[in-house]
């Protein structure tokens, strides 16, 4: 095995005593049509054991959120009537549920089924024996936190993203990790987004951005700030100040003014919602123009109205849309923290001795506490356990005349040196669309200085021959002047380059769809703020991305690994499906891109669109996607490819088997297609398929602090593969590649599973420095990614799928607005998705 060998610190515990009794398991459901939201499923699960049922409820039982329950005690079958908050309510009052339990055939969890955990055995008892475990971990925390399932959060040092009714809350992530001849539990800290909780009318205040009431005194429900409002609400849990400690859900609002709403009460006679609340509560709304809330659902006898003044947003409530791009910044910042206090907060938690109000000791700490895992029988070691890795040596990037850079802490400089295959901007035009913040000096200043660190990069630039201004209303018909610029010909640009304003998302998005779907004209955007403060560093990293974008090679890697491959022709691949935001009436988009280079640095995308939120990527999209790259390859070469390395990204360990039975079955046959249509007398190729996990949160640490990096984490290059941390259900192998250093914060490495594997005959190490030296060769930087470049590719090209429609068009892929999911037609979307346009089609667009 390449590699000095080296002694590392992970974020995982040692199970030191796996459950030791037998649970049963239960299923649950409700008299009601469907089951309550998971909040509420909850309260009432905790109030039939906690107030309801005690007796009968005791040990308590453990709950996934969802129609299970585990016991280590039977239950007798039956239906239970619970109250969401009051027991002694009376029976015909709202908020009663009939619960129905009853024990499941032939699922209960044996001490057995655990230990099959251990040898790698999947079947549906150990299955169930890992959801178990997790849950006796985790149920104890979550039942005083909000939370996700595998971790929970904390309102102590939250951080409120500007401009947005959005706060960020930091918490842990616990997850259950079986290995060879053990089990351990992989504790982190992580962060998630929350509904800022509060007075509504507060809220609804920093949803606008306002400060003053009167901006809540909405008429018209067609405006955009109502839109924004009801988007922000609805589906949200309140207190109102009238109803006692009830919950309510918001199922939509009403414009103002509220206070003069009319409705009629059941049998009584028609009052306006002002006129109510004083007479029954003696209140005097102080805001009665503003909006209102609905809490009524469907089927109620009335609209239930309530003014906004009255309201309160419960805390703890997870915001689970995408966030815009300007929080970015915010959110890593708040996330990021030295490796060092990582492991001190997840060895001890938030405190530094015993935790205070407000402060969240470690789930390590709290394990011997938690009455679910003292009735299991269940021990946590409460030291972070020490893993053998091996430092891999570090590849040369190769530049132009083969001069070798070796890069040191991940990253490397370029100063000095020419790029490995400069590409010429001969024919190229400027565009502004933020005149009035970039002057004309402005703009010939960042051309200039533009040009200059090209030509010092080995490029060649003349001056544009085309400079054209305009709104961002006016997008396809500047540039179509531009294009007449250049006599009609769009295939004769090498390149435009794009000035916009600080907030330009709409137009940026008309830009891309006008230059790669309609005319087909190589473009990159500069944002304003950017290119006002640009120094030389900005622009050799616009360069780099002009350069890749042209056809050219900034950089080649040296690697071993590489080399053997290259002794025949052969194709690098990588695969991944991006999501919509929960809730949302939107296609998922799967991605392909491959190398056409005998170097593995140059690549071809091509997207797709699929049902919404389907992580395997549909066969017949995957089959046609790996039909067109080796079509594309073989023409290019006049020769098959001997072997391929395809990484599938984001797919979790449950989807494995789904993803050996369907995507690399569709790969295969995708090949015997191709060679059967063109009857291909040469070989097959060999095919190695690994999926590529970014969000296992095992982390790695120093042993010693001389060991780390200048940052203070492990240094880019560690590789783990000790089989005291490796999942035994993966025949071929599995490994941790930790191949970048993080600027600011903890390392992450990534998660390595091979599914198959034919190119490397099992040779394990080979994949991993092939792996590590890919990370070497992201086309837009000077430093080591943590990923795979061909990984990071399929997630930019997926990222652009909203580029390939009309923005004129009522379809936008990337759209928070939530819907019921009700209607969705995918050939709608795949209607008007349009392909990338066939003159940059074999370019690096997607950069």
């Amino acid at each position: 095995m390449a590699g000095t060998p080296v002694s590392v610190i992970t974020n995982s515990f040692l199970i030191q005593t796996l459950p030791t009794k037998t649970y049963f398991q239960y299923d649950i459901f409700s008299s009601e049509e469907k089951l309550p939201n998971p909040a509420k499923r909850q309260r009432l699960i905790h109030a039939l054991q906690t107030s309801a049922y005690p007796t009968v409820f005791s040990p308590r039982v453990v709950y996934d959120g969802g129609r299970l329950l585990y016991s280590s005690h039977a239950i007798r079958d039956g239906a239970f009537r619970v109250h969401g908050s009051n027991q002694s309510a009376p029976p015909d009052a709202p908020g009663w549920y009939n619960i129905r339990i009853a024990r499941t055939a032939g699922k209960d969890v044996h001490p057995i089924h655990v230990a099959q955990l251990m040898k790698g055995q999947v079947n549906d008892e150990s299955l169930t024996a890992a959801n178990l475990v997790q849950l006796l971990l985790c149920q104890a925390a979550n039942l005083r936190h909000p939370n996700t399932g595998r971790a929970y959060f904390n309102p102590e040092g939250k951080q409120t993203i500007n401009g947005m009714a959005v706060e960020l809350w930091r918490g842990f992530f616990q997850a259950v990790r079986p290995t060879v001849s053990r089990i351990l539990v992989t504790v982190d800290v992580t962060v998630a987004a929350m509904y800022m909780p509060g007075p509504l009318i507060d809220v609804a205040l920093a949803v606008l951005n306002a400060r003053d009431p009167r901006r809540l005194a909405i008429r018209d429900e067609r405006s955009d700030d109502f839109k924004r409002l009801e988007r922000h609400f609805k589906k949200r849990l309140i207190m109102v100040k009238t109803s006692g400690n009830r919950t309510k859900t918001v199922h939509g609002l009403v414009p103002g003014p509220v206070g003069q709403y009319e409705f009629q009460p059941g049998s009584g006679s028609a009052t306006t919602v002002g006129a109510h609340y004083q007479a029954a509560h003696n209140i005097r709304l102080a805001f009665p123009d503003t909006i209102g809330v609905v809490t009524s659902g469907r089927g109620a006898p009335f609209k239930v109205v309530i003014p906004i003044e009255l309201c309160t947003m419960l805390p703890g409530q997870l915001y689970k849309k995408k966030l815009p791009p300007d929080a970015t910044a915010t959110v890593v910042g708040f996330a990021a923290m030295r490796p060092a206090d990582r492991l001190r907060t997840i060895r001890r938690g938030t405190s530094t001795s015993a935790a205070r109000p407000g402060e969240l000791l470690s789930p390590v700490q709290e394990y011997a506490n938690s009455e679910f895992m003292v009735e299991a029988g269940m021990l946590v070691d409460q030291n972070t356990i020490s893993i053998s890795g091996r430092m891999l040596p570090v590849p040369s990037l190769i530049y132009n005349n083969r001069k070798q850079v070796s890069p040191r802490d991940g990253g490397w400089n370029v100063v000095g040196s020419r790029l490995y295959a400069p590409q010429n901007m001969l024919k190229w035009a400027v565009v502004n669309f933020d005149p009035h913040h970039i002057p004309q000096q402005v703009l010939q200043g960042a051309a200039r200085n533009l040009a200059h660190c090209c030509q010092e990069l080995g490029m060649r630039v003349e001056q544009p021959r085309s400079v054209r201004s305009g709104s961002g209303h006016d997008v396809q018909r500047v540039i179509a002047q531009v294009v007449g610029d250049f006599g009609g010909h769009a295939a004769d640009i090498d390149m435009i380059l794009v000035f916009l304003p600080s907030k330009a998302d709409d137009i940026r998005t008309r830009v891309k769809w006008v230059c790669d779907i309609k005319e087909g004209i190589r473009s990159q955007c500069l944002r304003e703020p950017k290119v006002q403060k640009a120094n030389n560093q900005y622009w050799n990293n616009v360069a780099l991305k002009l350069n890749a974008r042209l056809g050219g090679a900034n950089a080649l890697v040296d690697s071993p690994a590489l080399r053997d491959l290259q002794s025949k022709p052969f194709m690098i691949m990588g695969a991944d499906v991006a999501h919509p935001s929960p809730g949302t009436a939107r296609p998922s988009v799967s991605s392909l891109v491959w190398s056409h280079d005998q170097h593995g640095a140059a690549y071809c995308a091509t997207t797709r669109l699929q049902e919404p939120r389907t992580e395997i990527i549909d066969i017949e999209n995957l089959m046609e996607m790996v039909a067109i790259a080796i079509t594309m390859f073989g023409s290019k070469h006049k020769v098959a490819p001997a072997s391929i390395v395809f990484y599938r990204d984001g797919v979790s360990e449950g989807e494995f088997h789904q993803v050996q039975k369907c995507e690399i079955k569709a790969v295969e046959n995708a090949i015997d297609d191709v060679w059967k249509k063109r009857d291909i007398k040469e070989a097959k190729p060999k095919l190695t398929f690994v999926v590529v996990g970014k969000r296992h949160h095992v982390t790695f640490f120093p042993s010693e602090e001389r060991n780390g990096d200048r940052s203070g984490n492990c240094r880019a290059g560690l590789v783990v593969d000790d089989k005291g941390l490796t999942n035994p259900q993966f025949p071929n192998g599995d490994f941790y590649l930790q191949s970048h250093s993080a600027i600011k914060g903890t390392s992450r490495s990534a998660h390595y599973t091979v599914l198959k594997d034919d190119v490397f005959g099992g040779n394990i190490a080979k994949l991993q420095e092939l792996s590590f030296a890919l990370c070497h060769i992201y086309a837009k930087a000077t430093r080591s990614v943590s990923i795979p470049a061909p990984v990071y590719y399929a997630d930019l090209a997926c990222g652009r799928a909203k580029f390939h429609i009309d923005p004129s068009m009522d379809l936008d892929i990337d759209g928070s607005t939530t819907t019921g999911g009700e209607g969705f037609v995918l050939g709608a979307w795949t209607g008007a998705y349009e392909p990338i346009n066939t003159n940059i089609r074999a370019s690096m667009y997607f950069l």
